[in-house]
């Protein structure tokens, strides 16, 4: 513990607490009120007041408060000194991050100045040049732009990188026989560690493998043991939640797809690990596209070169660092190089690739790079000075050209933010942000203002949850169909939908605010890039002509692009507007005059291969996709590459292929013109269909049953568009082609015009009013109703039962139906106000108390 009683000298003391206090005005010009990342940020911050408020570590952001186990406490443990102070404070929870940052720098600096100790000084001395050494590759994590990135979001990396410094630090001060205060502080940090991030057991093995063959460092072993037991303890209490944990997904994977698919699947994955690796010890690589470029307005600086030069580069400072590891293997580096070997081996079985989970490897790498440099140079000797003073100085430019690089990055991503902050209006509307500046909790706060507290949402951000203070849950509506959208809606009983608006593209099926059968989706908050939906009855059962037209993303993806072309997102999210509006030949001709001007992306070559597809030029389509299979970032998508070129290679097949059997061809193609037909209306897709339906009747001679349900499905577009004399011919037609289904929509338009002038006589009448209530009448109220649901307009059937009840009071089979119909729709007090009724008239119906028991479910307020 001698290394402790050393005190820094004045100058180097001063020069680390400069570099702290101009890191975190870095930092603290990067505040803003966005969590960014999802689920994790949200549900960080939602735990944390979980655990002071008595609940338990559960998810009060779910109905039924669910034991929560995905994610380990150690995050929101350390959140919770500012959810006790102000509960879903953005700030307060980024200041617990910033302080991370702070001591994670704080212990790269110290670590690295007892790692280049002599092991024989038995003095306190230490050369100048090692605080030196120490602040310089302090100073290179802090202008990382990496670290910037994470320092100012609510994730566990930073806190984690802090905590894996600070348990080598205490190991290396004293490795054999550690004194009490070591040992207690050691298995405090070796404890906590894994509940930051399930990693962090390799931090685990790694310690006790090293500390078990040696007796002197047996002590080790108390904390290795504690920290066991732990983790052993939180595994079995989250197998008691019956619910999957990373170990189960790594296993289910193995049993999936064999011996030989996982091995693959290994080698694909630690190389992608091994290029995320080197993005983030040296950032802005070439042929990369870092995480933080998402929250910069123009295009970063790349370094330049290829980025196979780098790569090259990248393994050279990590076999020196290796290296250094060995040399200061008494001091532990061993721990840290086995905790580096566990963790590649590690991710290499983890399904998901996400660049992040390699950064917490980089400090480590940094703190023995010196170590590793000396040893390596004491094997080398330069007898001409000057040969030494020129290599050194031209190491020197080449790290302050680097460093700048870096610097001129974290300049880019403050600047940014500092525009969003000072004049928020100007900088959503003229700057052209993209997703990662949406303004998530500043849509939350808008429902929390002006909804009902049992309201609940569907949101693509976990944030929204934590300043609307409503039930959530999470959705990616860009991967989802209509079919979908309306189970979960359904399911989670949703009254909004929070969603990225128009201004980036088809994140949503924006169609479904006008042409939704079921639901009115209603935007009623469109600011900062987010957009609030609200869920109510299509109460008509038609489409309308409000909120969408077919091209509105694609005109708004080109004036974007027309104002900043530079930007490489705008030129991506153009290319992705074309391919999905169906403009291929423009997307075509786009794409190669951006590769013409030496501007080249995987997800451009991809789009630009699936559009050679579109257009049937398979040749060009294969050599695109074998291009970007050999582009930097490609295997992410490898996949999807892979697949392109068998589809093509498909298509070329069939084209040469004059054996296939025509009868049968036509059959199939009937079968599948039917089943895309009956597809669009699922997804209600209506104008497409009407579209599809018109060029497929027009095409030629169907097959009677075909052109029966192809004119009944044009019939139902007519009757969803209020164009109810063409529904009647095109069902005329369907009969006389034998369609059942139509005479029985025949017999129900009779039906609705029967109950519809009933209604008016009623409603102008009162002595028809009671003359006419009567079984037959309800009957046929009730029968319409079903069918109205059973045709997919169940908005329609409510309004009908609405009105029914109005001027047929009292029918308890009218209010069952009506009280089914308002739970279908979520509408709470309306559903208690009937189920009152309903009470009154039949108490003893055992349905009722089922029905009571979800409106009681609907009424639930969350414990936020």
């Amino acid at each position: 513990m001698n290394a402790l009683a050393q005190p820094v000298p004045r100058l180097h003391k001063y020069s680390i607490l400069l570099l702290l206090v101009i890191f975190s005005g870095m930092i603290l010009a990067r505040w803003n009120q966005l969590y960014f990342y999802t689920p994790d940020s949200g549900r960080y911050v939602t735990m944390a007041t979980s655990l002071v408020n008595g609940t338990g570590y559960r998810e009060i952001d779910t109905p039924g408060e669910p034991l929560y186990s995905h994610r380990p406490p150690g995050m929101s443990v350390l959140l919770a000194p500012a959810a006790l102070i102000a509960p879903y404070n953005v700030l307060l929870a980024k200041a617990t991050v910033w302080l991370s940052s702070l001591a994670l720098l704080a212990m790269l600096y110290l670590y690295i100045i007892s790692l280049l100790k002599p092991e024989t000084d038995q003095s306190t001395t230490v050369k100048t040049g090692t605080y030196w050494t120490a602040l310089i590759i302090t100073g290179l994590l802090a202008v990382n732009p990496y670290t910037l990135f994470f320092s100012t979001l609510v994730m566990s990396e930073i806190p984690f990188m802090a905590c894996s410094l600070a348990i080598l630090y205490v190991v290396a001060l004293q490795p054999d026989h550690p004194g009490r205060g070591q040992l207690i502080i050691f298995t405090i940090l070796i404890i906590f560690l894994p509940f930051l991030r399930t990693i962090g057991i390799l931090m685990i093995l790694s310690a006790g493998i090293w500390a078990v063959f040696r007796k002197a460092r047996w002590p080790w072993l108390i904390g290795v043991s504690g920290s066991i037991l732990a983790s052993g303890l939180w595994m079995v209490r989250n197998a008691s939640t019956g619910k999957s944990g990373y170990t189960s997904i790594a296993l289910g994977e193995l049993q999936s797809q064999g011996i030989a698919g996982t091995l693959i699947r290994m080698i694909q994955r630690i190389t992608s690990h091994y290029d995320h690796l080197s993005q983030q010890l040296l950032p802005n690589m070439p042929e990369s596209q870092p995480r933080y470029s998402a929250l910069i307005l123009d295009n970063i600086s790349y370094l330049p070169g290829p980025g196979r030069l780098y790569l090259f580069l990248a393994a050279m400072l990590i076999l020196i660092s290796v290296y250094g590891m060995l040399n200061c293997r008494r001091q532990g580096g061993m721990i840290a190089l086995g905790y580096l070997v566990l963790s590649l081996a590690a991710l290499s079985l983890w399904p998901w690739m996400q660049p992040r989970f390699t950064f917490p490897l980089i400090p480590i790498i940094l703190a023995y790079l010196p170590a590793g440099y000396i040893a390596f140079a004491n094997h080398f000797q330069f007898s001409r000075p000057l040969l030494r003073m020129a290599l050194v100085g031209a190491c020197s430019v080449i790290v302050l050209y680097f460093v700048s690089i870096q610097i001129k990055t974290d300049y880019q991503l403050i600047h940014a933010n500092l525009k969003m902050l000072s004049d928020p209006r100007h900088f959503y509307s003229h700057q052209m942000p993209g997703s990662s500046f949406s303004h998530w909790t500043a849509a939350g706060q808008w429902i929390n203002q002006n909804s009902e507290a049992h309201s609940r949402i569907i949101a693509r951000q976990s944030a929204t949850a934590t300043t609307a203070q409503r039930y959530q849950k999470l959705a990616f509506f860009d991967v989802i169909s209509a079919e979908k959208l309306h189970q979960i809606i359904q399911q989670f009983h949703a009254n909004y939908l929070v969603t990225l608006n128009k201004n980036h593209g088809l994140i949503f099926s924006w169609y479904l605010l006008d042409e939704d059968l079921v639901y009115h989706l209603n935007p009623v908050y469109d600011e900062q890039g987010v957009m609030v939906i609200k869920i109510e009855p299509n109460r008509s059962g038609t489409i309308r002509e409000k909120y969408y037209s077919a091209d509105d993303s694609l005109i708004l993806a080109r004036k974007a692009y027309e104002k900043f072309p530079h930007r490489s997102y705008l030129q991506s999210g153009l290319a992705g507007e074309l391919f999905n509006s169906g403009h291929y030949e423009e997307e075509i001709e786009f794409i190669r005059k951006l590769q013409q001007n030496n501007i080249r992306d995987v997800n451009l070559s991809f789009l630009l291969g699936w559009s050679y597809i579109k257009t049937k030029q398979y040749e060009k389509a294969i050599h695109e996709f074998e291009v970007a299979l050999s582009t930097p970032g490609q295997k992410l998508i490898r996949t999807n590459l892979l697949q392109g070129i068998h589809i093509a290679q498909q298509a070329l097949a069939d084209k040469y292929n004059t054996d296939s059997n025509q009868s049968d061809s036509t059959n199939q193609s009937e079968e599948k013109k039917l089943k895309s037909a009956t597809q669009y209306w699922n997804n209600c897709q209506i104008n497409k269909l009407e579209r599809y339906l018109i060029k497929s009747l027009e095409a030629g001679e169907l097959q009677p049953e075909f052109h029966a349900a192809l004119c009944t499905l044009l019939a139902k577009v007519h009757l969803v568009k209020n164009n109810k004399s063409a529904a009647v011919e095109q069902l005329n037609l369907a009969v006389t082609s034998g369609g059942s289904e139509a005479s029985e929509i025949l017999k129900m338009l009779e039906r609705e015009e029967r109950v519809e002038i009933l209604f008016k006589n009623i409603q102008t009448n009162h002595e028809v009013k009671s003359e006419h209530n009567s079984a037959d009448t309800l009957q046929d109220v009730l029968t319409l109703a079903e069918w109205h649901q059973e045709f997919g307009v169940p908005g329609k059937a409510l309004d009908l039962l609405e009105r029914a009840n109005t001027l047929i009071p009292n029918q308890p089979e009218l209010l069952k139906l009506l009280l089914q119909q308002q739970l279908f729709y979520s509408l709470v007090t309306e559903a208690d106000a009937t189920l009152k009724q309903l009470n009154k008239l039949i108490p003893e119906d055992s349905q009722l108390k089922e029905a009571a028991r979800e409106v009681e479910e609907l009424q639930q307020l969350p414990r936020f």
